[in-house]
């Protein structure tokens, strides 16, 4: 009796089951264009998860030092969410490539048991540098301010439904609105360099109001909105 009770309760513990890894998120944040939070601390073996879930500006997210200098995601609006597991202690960095002056972050990896990670050591004193052996400071980032190029812009008849064509010089977004009487529709895609098409469905027969706008993906504008006419039968 005794050695299955003593059975019975080493089973117990081992089906125990383990703490839940506290998994971290960052929140994108548009306008003010910053990660929420922008720093956390971790154990090895939790997982970290950016969500640009609410965006309306082209964000994502791309590793910074360390061994995980490979990850990242593409810029979009509203882009998937991306994830990584930390299994190294260490000190990470991360930020947006559109918005890097502001949109920057932190990760700290402890060890299982919570204890911070080792500073890294000292170079050797054969590689320490004097202090005037350090370069000029340089810019750390180059932000773009050209705005892209609208043209070509063509709008014709479609079945319940109108076309336009257009050409922008560089990936960006294009806004499309119809307007007839107070009726107002809206559409908005991502268009890549060069001539696109895009097609607005549904509309009732009548006369339309066309206005076309774009930005590039730094949010630069275009110039004046494009404007044409369109009857729908």
């Amino acid at each position: 009796m005794r050695l299955k009770l003593a059975g019975a309760t080493l089973v117990a513990v081992l089906a125990l089951p383990g703490t839940a890894l506290a998994d971290v998120t960052f929140q994108a944040v548009d306008n003010v264009n910053l990660w929420s939070p922008n720093t956390a601390t971790i154990k090895v073996g939790e997982k970290v998860t950016w969500t640009f879930a609410g965006t309306t500006l082209f964000h994502n997210v791309k590793s910074d030092t360390g061994p995980w200098t490979t990850f990242g995601s593409t810029p979009a609006i509203v882009g998937p969410d991306v994830s990584y597991p930390f299994t190294t202690p260490g000190t990470y960095t991360f930020f947006c490539e559109l918005h890097k002056s502001t949109m920057t972050g932190t990760i700290t990896v402890t060890d299982a048991t919570g204890a911070p990670p080792p500073p890294p050591p000292p170079p050797p004193l054969s590689e320490q540098p004097f202090a005037n052996d350090f370069p000029a400071p340089a810019t750390l980032e180059v932000r773009d301010t050209v705005a892209p190029k609208l043209d070509r812009v063509k709008v014709t008849r479609a079945r319940k439904g109108a076309k336009v064509r257009l050409r922008l010089s560089e990936a960006g977004k294009v806004a499309i609105r119809l307007t007839r009487g107070k009726s107002v529709k809206r559409r908005t895609a991502q268009v890549a360099k060069g001539t696109s098409t895009l097609t607005i469905s549904g509309l009732r027969a009548g006369s339309y109001s066309v206005q076309v706008t774009a930005t590039d993906l730094a949010g630069n504008a275009a110039g004046a909105p494009k404007r044409a006419r369109v009857t729908v039968r």
